[in-house]
């Protein structure tokens, strides 16, 4: 379907765009050019792309201000890649923080380009695309009465200053274990590891295959593999097809909390693109759990939360700051119940 994508290339030197033209014009997408931020407004505002590319440092207005416009004032917003030859671990939180979806460092790897274009915006693309999964009801979800809780959250564009708003004000020795899916690359899920143990009061870390869960621990899945939990209250991680066109994805995450803690499980679905964790949540709700759905209104992203929201099933919906509370105050109820 490469041919039916449009794209949008806002790159200021001649040789990287001629070189990306190349290489997404024989994956058979249609490319258009803009040399600056300012042209890449005008022709967003008049035409409908599915992909921007853009590079950061360029006359008028830079990349990230670039994306920052974009998301306020185009509607659909497109994928958005930023391609920069700025590579520092700093460079590289501020661009995905400030609302891109994808980064790729210059120089391009030609083998990998065309493919990561196509898969961002697949995902994307099929965001309304209903799973043909069959929602599982387990047998004994409402008769399983785990050690604790769980709390299982998904998002991806968005997601790292999302995330550190609803963790931050958790105490210490929160009574249930957090496992997170946060959509990206492996060095960008490294880098908010560390990130996020460092900001908030919890302990924080990728998820690690055979490892005993703790309540009061993060998990968070690592880049390229997904992960799951199981009876025994382990992780499992493993390299399986993609699912919702992303790995880690956060229906398998959710479908096997759902399986181990029942009516014990809350799910969270917060800003980002994509349908990636709609069939999850349905599996939660439907084996007693609870699910909450960060308001589209107040998210970077709003697709991924929407496809929670437009499955039917009962989600609460609300701001981040509002769901702090309740979650907490959802925990503690539970906490009480297996007592």
């Amino acid at each position: 379907m490469s041919e039916n994508y449009k794209i949008l290339i806002v790159e200021d030197e001649l040789i990287n765009t001629i070189l990306m033209k190349r290489l997404l014009t024989k994956a058979n997408f249609n490319v258009t050019i803009c040399h600056n931020g300012i042209e890449a407004i005008d022709k967003l505002s008049r035409e409908k792309f599915d992909c921007v590319i853009t590079d950061w440092m360029m006359p008028h207005i830079d990349g990230i201000e670039l994306i920052r416009r974009i998301r306020e004032s185009i509607n659909p917003i497109p994928y958005i890649i930023m391609v920069t030859a700025l590579v520092t671990e700093s460079a590289k939180v501020y661009a995905l923080d400030s609302g891109a979806d994808d980064y790729i460092a210059k120089p391009i790897d030609i083998v990998d380009f065309a493919m990561r274009v196509e898969d961002g915006i697949s995902k994307t693309y099929f965001q309304d695309v209903k799973s043909t999964t069959p929602v599982k009801v387990f047998e004994n979800s409402n008769k399983v009465k785990p050690k604790t809780p769980a709390l299982t959250i998904a998002t991806s564009t968005g997601g790292p200053p999302a995330l550190i708003s609803l963790l931050k004000d958790l105490p210490e020795n929160f009574p249930a274990p957090i496992f997170i899916v946060q959509h990206g690359p492996i060095w960008m899920l490294e880098t908010f590891a560390t990130r996020l143990d460092r900001e908030i009061n919890m302990s924080a870390k990728l998820g690690e295959n055979g490892e005993q869960i703790k309540p009061g621990v993060i998990y968070i899945a690592p880049g390229d593999v997904h992960m799951r939990v199981t009876s025994y209250y382990k992780i499992i991680l493993d390299d399986g097809p993609k699912e919702n066109f992303v790995r880690p994805a956060a229906d398998p995450l959710f479908v096997s909390v759902a399986s181990v803690y029942g009516k014990y499980a809350i799910g969270v679905s917060l800003t980002g693109l994509g349908k990636d964790s709609a069939m999850g949540a349905e599996t939660i709700v439907s084996n007693g759990g609870i699910m909450y759905a960060q308001d589209p209104k107040t998210a970077v992203a709003p697709t991924l939360p929407n496809s929670v929201i437009n499955t039917g099933i009962k989600v609460n919906v609300m701001s981040i700051e509002n769901m702090v509370n309740d979650i907490q105050i959802q925990i503690n109820n539970l906490v009480n119940k297996l007592k």
